[in-house]
């Protein structure tokens, strides 16, 4: 049994023939890392000549040590308890080898598929095995946790199957009744480039002041479309409206109503006369948030997407502050499903929601977003921490701690 360092493409082919391909164990994320100050390790594990597992490590230098994060992977035979085993134990000789504290994983392995209220439909058993398996082979599960901040990467995810005859079917019936209407405001939904990354960014912006959250700045996001999109294995969408457009639009549409009440004076028909009244009422308020708008044109929303093998994963997007009953987050993700689709991938995945439905917590409301699109709510094994070096990652541990306090009080001050 060795390990090997391979190159990008070597390693990224592998991933690509296995069965559970993503796009975090790709020499692509590696790069992607590399230019966020963490160094990309490629390793494949060969038995003689067969190889039984890659992983892609991202290593981290703290002080004269280091540690190795393995998002999302490793690549193997999970069903295979033998090269389970064997791609651990030459994972943690290298990181041994290079000064590691620990090494974290989380595998792209589903344990439950939950209902809408986050109630299991289906466990697999022998992937809820693996978490004592794993554990007897030296790694300490984190637990089943259930917010993002309680994990490097979320543990439940909405993944949608595009093969499907018609999409829009297993959607929630307001976001079919929605999508249905084929984009009625005329909104620009386009790929774009890098170009396009200023566009990108402005939604990011408001959608961080909004929510009182931090944002990357700028070149963050264009670093990680560049690489991806080298490889293949980006995209960046773009929502914007026409403020002309729309206000010729609404004029239309309240000018239609006005005659449609005319032609109903006089009738029985008090339902469909309410109607239309509430609907006025409605274009008018909208017209005056329209008006307001001092640009040509703006952006609504926008996303960067990364796709590998047989999956397209929703990453980084956002939404601005104007307009949203013109819904284009809706009219956007389902722009992302279609073009899926059409490309021949298999999935879209929505990438995080949280395990505990809190209706106060700021989580609640992307879940319920991502819930009307009726894809799969599925549940990941989580994390395990196979720690090299006990001691000394106590004590740095401690350190690190103590070093966040410190900063945040001098922040206070």
């Amino acid at each position: 049994m060795k390990i090997v360092e391979v190159d990008a493409k070597t390693l990224n082919e592998y991933v690509a023939s296995s069965s559970k391909p993503h796009f975090m164990q790709t020499g692509a994320w590696g790069e992607v890392n590399r230019k966020r100050g963490t160094i990309p390790h490629y390793l494949q594990v060969k038995d003689n000549d067969k190889v039984i597992g890659s992983a892609l490590l991202l290593e981290k230098k703290i002080l004269n040590y280091s540690t190795f994060y393995c998002p999302r992977g490793f690549i193997c035979n999970y069903d295979n308890k033998e090269d389970v085993k064997n791609v651990i134990e030459a994972l943690k000789k290298y990181v041994k080898n290079h000064s590691g504290l620990y090494l974290k994983i989380d595998p792209d392995i589903i344990i439950r598929k939950l209902d809408k209220d986050a109630n299991p439909i289906e466990v697999f058993e022998d992937k809820l095995d693996l978490v004592d398996y794993l554990a007897l082979l030296g790694g300490k599960h984190r637990g089943f946790t259930m917010k993002f901040s309680e994990s490097s990467a979320p543990r439940f995810t909405f993944r949608v199957d595009v093969t499907k005859d018609n999409i829009l079917d297993s959607f929630h019936q307001t976001t079919r009744n929605l999508l249905k209407r084929d984009n009625p405001y005329g909104l620009n939904i386009y790929v774009g480039d890098e170009k396009d990354i200023d566009k990108f960014y402005e939604p990011m912006k408001e959608t961080a002041i909004r929510k009182h959250m931090y944002v990357e700045d700028k070149n963050f996001f264009l670093d990680f479309y560049k690489v991806l999109h080298d490889y293949g294995m980006a995209d960046l969408y773009v929502v914007t409206a026409n403020i002309n457009d729309l206000k010729i639009k609404y004029n239309k549409m309240i000018l239609d109503a006005e005659n449609e009440l005319k032609e109903l004076e006089g009738t029985n028909k008090k339902g469909r006369i309410n109607d239309l009244h509430d609907q006025l009422n409605k274009y008018h308020k909208e017209l005056n948030q329209i008006n307001e708008i001092n640009k040509d044109e703006i952006v609504l929303s926008s996303m960067i997407n990364a796709k590998f093998a047989d999956k397209v994963w929703t990453i980084h997007g956002a939404n601005a502050n104007d307009l949203p009953f013109l819904n284009a987050n809706y009219e956007m993700y389902y722009q992302i499903l279609k073009d899926a689709k059409a490309q021949g991938f298999k999935y879209v995945d929505f990438y995080g929601s949280e395990g505990d439905l809190d209706k106060k917590s700021e989580a609640y409301g992307i879940y319920q977003f991502k819930v009307r699109f009726g894809g799969d709510f599925d549940e990941f094994i989580g994390e395990f921490d196979f720690v090299i070096k006990p001691l000394m990652n106590k004590i740095i541990t401690t350190l690190l701690v103590l070093r966040r306090k410190i900063k945040y009080r001098l922040q206070q001050h």
